[in-house]
């Protein structure tokens, strides 16, 4: 993470928590019968941990990566206040050190660095999941200031995940959403 990106994340989260309900993910929660809460979860560039503190909620013991020490405050104060098994960890994600076949699940949430796939990839168990939804190139139609090389092209990241088996995904050539997602498994065996 660049110091102008930490910098924009830092004053975003210092005007106020933005999601101060931590309501997670709409597509986390739509697949929430995939989730049995054994093990580990990873949630990558967790911002404010919504995510993580649901996956907490659902039994699993989290990791909240975030470069933003801001947000990680708002996480570790609600689960915190709630118990929750949720570990904060500041971290720029381009040194982080991702533990290897350690998560049962691990999430990513409107957040795209290409070079991670392979890290992640190695991070989830055999049989676990990666659940990944980040904006994609149709974002330009609404905010045409967006850098193209933070968005998705269409197929891109069904193409990182071509190794393991797919669940659900809209990231198709004919997608229309500016959300490009994709949940899927890593093989048990030959992985």
């Amino acid at each position: 993470m660049s110091k102008t990106d930490r910098q924009r994340w830092e004053a975003k989260y210092a005007a106020g928590n933005p999601n101060p309900g931590f309501v997670p993910d709409p597509l986390l929660v739509r697949h929430s019968a995939l989730l049995d809460g054994k093990g580990w979860a990873l949630d990558v560039a967790c911002g404010v941990g919504q995510n993580a503190l649901y996956l907490a909620k659902r039994g699993y013991r989290v990791v909240a990566v975030d470069g933003s020490l801001t947000g990680l405050r708002y996480c570790r104060a609600a689960a915190a206040d709630a118990g929750l098994p949720v570990h904060p960890v500041a971290a720029d994600l381009d040194r982080f050190v991702f533990p290897r076949d350690k998560s049962a699940v691990v999430i990513v949430f409107r957040f795209l660095d290409r070079d991670l796939f392979s890290e992640l990839k190695k991070t989830v168990i055999p049989g676990g999941l990666i659940v990944y939804e980040t904006f994609n190139v149709n974002r330009l139609r609404s905010s045409p200031q967006m850098t193209r090389s933070y968005l998705l092209e269409p197929g891109e990241l069904a193409g990182m995940f071509t190794d393991f088996e797919t669940i659900d995904t809209n990231d198709t050539p004919d997608n229309r959403s500016e959300l490009s997602h994709w949940i899927g498994r890593r093989p048990r065996s030959g992985s």
